[in-house]
């Protein structure tokens, strides 16, 4: 390529980017005249213009229509509006002076807005903005403005401070009239527990309610203060119509989520009757009086806790839809919200529950044995899903996780011994001197005389080790369990008639280890065993 077919062609791109340039400049300035042009008198917006005229653009004909407005309330008149049809468009006239026409262009077509109706609203508009530029010229209608607002403000503080003075009396009539009817309200005892927060909640919503009726109450007067003068009365009005768009909007928010509402309270019902049904037959399940396949005693309680929370969840995604704004970006944003947290916090509950359905189902534990879970040992007296309860021999309740239940090695003491009973041992150690058949007889003994042991199984012995020094013998029997005289309690008195059986019998325990024969054998004389503490 030569310098002259070079030349040429930066010459034609610098030509067709020239020409783009200014087709699009020619675009902006065109859609910047095309634009809509509000015709604006004071702070009343009178009519848009939204066509060109001619060749006049819309600003312009918004600038030429209130130049010619602004000069004809200047000038005396009755301040008559007029409409009339033309050629062109519809003429708006004040005091049969021409002020701008409505062109077909000026009206909305995806409103269905008509040039004729724009022309009239617009007259009627232009006849206020006279009749208030009257008004702003009069001295005294601006004295009437100012008193009428001061009444206005001396009702409103009279408003204010009879609410303040009923929002303690209204309190306390709805809170005795609560109290009186709280057991109907909520009835099968729920009125224990949750009477003092409905109590709260219903003076807290009477608060509100005169807090509510407090801010209506000034929003109105200021409102009505605004409108009384010339050059605010548009942001009164404004103020007013927001507010009622507001309520109709609200009334019509409550008018079409009716019917959704009505669908999701029929599920909730459906809901409720079936749980009720299911846990009158889990009850009968758990009570004893029913059996139902592998569902029992032990496993209806967490099978019927199971099956409401399946029951209400499947009712709760299915009135999902039908509940108000649920199809709104917020109520999908807080949906998308929960389940996050839920699956962010859900993992260890979801292991505890788990561990809880293989404790029950695999009969691990049952309500009332008496167990020893890793240092811990007491009767069951709570199985649920979450956490194990056992309330030990000395009247404490321990709750343990199910993870951790599962995860150690349980001794159930009851679950060989039948209902009602459960097992105990104890374990001694005595010298080689001693004969075992007189040890053997001596523990038996022992236990025969303690009235909670059990005769039937007989207590039996056996020799668990044979040690460097004496021999370990462990006493097995089976005690009724009382709520009177809990394990613990049985347990020290076998103790205490042990220590008596080999006392008189002069036999010496060796326990807890072994030193050395003594020059006697360490026993207590019976006629020593009433006697007084040392010191």
């Amino acid at each position: 390529m030569n310098t002259r077919t070079f030349r040429i062609f930066l010459l034609l791109a610098a030509l067709i980017a020239s020409a783009v340039c200014c087709n699009a400049a020619l675009a902006e300035s065109d859609a910047a005249a095309n634009a809509e042009a509000p015709l604006v008198i004071g702070s009343r917006t009178v009519h848009v213009f939204r066509a060109p005229l001619g060749a006049i653009t819309p600003l312009e004909r918004a600038a030429v229509a209130k130049q010619h407005i602004e000069t004809a309330l200047d000038q005396p008149g009755e301040g008559w509006t007029s409409v009339e049809s033309t050629a062109q468009g519809v003429v708006v006239a004040l005091d049969g002076v021409p002020m701008f026409t409505v062109v077909e262009g000026d009206a909305r077509s995806s409103v269905n807005e008509r040039p004729e109706a724009l022309a009239n609203e617009a007259s009627r508009l232009l006849q206020r903005v006279w009749l208030e530029h009257r008004e702003h010229l009069d001295p005294k209608r601006h004295l009437w403005a100012a008193g009428y607002s001061a009444l206005i403000l001396t009702a409103l503080f009279l408003l204010l401070w009879l609410l303040s003075k009923t929002s303690h009396r209204l309190q306390d009539f709805i809170t005795k009239r609560l109290e009186a009817r709280i057991d109907q309200l909520l009835p099968n005892g729920v009125g224990a527990h949750f009477g003092d927060l409905l109590l709260t909640m219903a003076a807290r919503a009477a608060v509100l309610m005169v807090w509510v009726v407090g801010l209506i109450a000034v929003f109105l007067a200021i409102a009505q203060v605004l409108a009384r003068f010339a050059l605010t009365r548009v942001l009164g009005e404004q103020m007013v119509e927001s507010l009622q768009a507001s309520v109709m909007l609200a009334v019509h928010a409550v008018a079409t989520s009716l019917p959704g509402l009505f669908v999701a309270m029929l599920i909730f019902l459906l809901a409720r009757l079936t749980t009720q049904l299911s846990r009158a037959l889990f009850a009968r399940i758990a009570a004893g009086r029913l059996r139902w396949g592998a569902l029992d005693a032990h496993t209806a309680p967490v099978t019927g806790q199971l099956v409401s929370a399946a029951i209400w969840l499947f009712a709760l995604a299915m009135a999902y839809p039908y509940l108000p704004g649920s199809q709104t970006e917020a109520f999908k944003g807080l949906s998308v919200l929960l389940g996050l947290m839920v699956s962010i916090g859900a993992s260890g509950l979801i292991g505890q529950v788990a561990s809880g359905l293989i404790l029950v189902f695999t009969r691990a534990l049952r309500v009332g044995e008496y167990v020893r879970i890793q240092d811990q040992e007491g009767t069951v007296i709570h199985l649920g899903l979450l956490v194990t309860r056992l309330r030990t021999g000395m009247g404490e309740e321990i709750s343990l996780p199910n993870s951790l239940v599962n995860s150690q090695v349980t001794r159930n003491y009851s679950r060989d011994a039948g209902r009602g009973r459960c097992l105990i041992e104890t374990t001694i150690t005595i010298g080689y001197d001693a004969p075992w058949r007189q040890v053997h007889a001596l523990l038996q003994s022992a236990a025969a005389t303690v009235p909670s042991v059990c005769s039937k199984p007989e207590p039996y012995v056996v020799q668990t080790a044979l040690n460097d020094f004496y021999v370990s013998y462990r006493l097995v029997a089976q005690i009724e369990v009382r709520a009177d005289k809990p394990r613990a309690r049985v347990l020290g008195e076998l103790h205490a008639a042990i220590q008596d059986a080999f006392n008189r019998a002069g036999v010496q325990i060796m326990s807890p280890h072994y030193l050395g024969d003594p020059a006697q054998p360490k026993v207590v004389p019976e006629a020593h065993w009433n006697g007084a503490p040392p010191g």
